[in-house]
């Protein structure tokens, strides 16, 4: 669990500076304020595609003037290290490599300035995105917990959301739980991949 918390801290955070005194965030003061920078379509993330090779300088000649720098996060695996695109100072994305750190194995939207296929962005919750609980798994491995869900825009992009409160980390969530989980991850994979 402590990988899991840890991953999404960085989210957490952010949100946290969105939120109204006295409640939680509301997507239309997470997502107003801060402009869609990067959209994850089939095709692409932001400017990626799947002939992007796995490197600083691939990375930025595709984001001339934004901060590349290295971090480590967790996807279902476990704690990797990914080149991570700063836009004005705040985080964006996140790109794992596959094992031979040459190619994209994914790229994670993980800042408010990413928009999913369909116009999901982080903080959003299952209900307001009109999910399907049909199109999700549970998660692994330092996702343990989470509903990994498919988008009905893009096969190869995954939504990843936090139920909440949810104390059976080896079930996926009851369709009334997962309905408030929130939205902390965008994953698209390069087609074919």
């Amino acid at each position: 669990m402590i990988p899991r918390v840890a991953a999404f801290l960085s989210l957490g955070l952010a949100l946290a500076g969105c939120a109204s005194e006295g409640g939680p965030p509301s997507v239309s003061s997470a997502t107003s304020i801060m402009p869609v920078a990067y959209a994850i379509e089939a095709d692409s993330a932001g400017p990626i595609t799947a002939t992007t090779s796995y490197s600083r300088q691939a990375l930025q000649a595709l984001f001339p003037g934004d901060r590349i720098d290295v971090i480590q996060t967790a996807d279902e695996t476990g704690v990797v290290s990914a080149l991570t695109i700063f836009e004005e100072g705040l985080q964006t994305l996140m790109v794992i490599p596959t094992s031979n750190r040459r190619e994209i194995k994914a790229v994670h939207g993980a800042g408010l300035a990413v928009a999913g296929p369909g116009g999901e962005r982080l903080g959003m919750t299952f209900r307001e995105l009109g999910m399907d609980r049909g199109t999700c798994r549970l998660g692994q491995g330092p996702w343990v917990g989470m509903a990994v869900c498919r988008s009905r825009q893009a096969p190869n992009v995954s939504l990843v959301f936090d139920p909440g409160e949810w104390s059976e980390p080896n079930e996926l969530a009851p369709a009334e739980v997962l309905a408030e989980g929130r939205l902390q991850r965008i994953v698209w994979s390069p087609p074919g991949a």
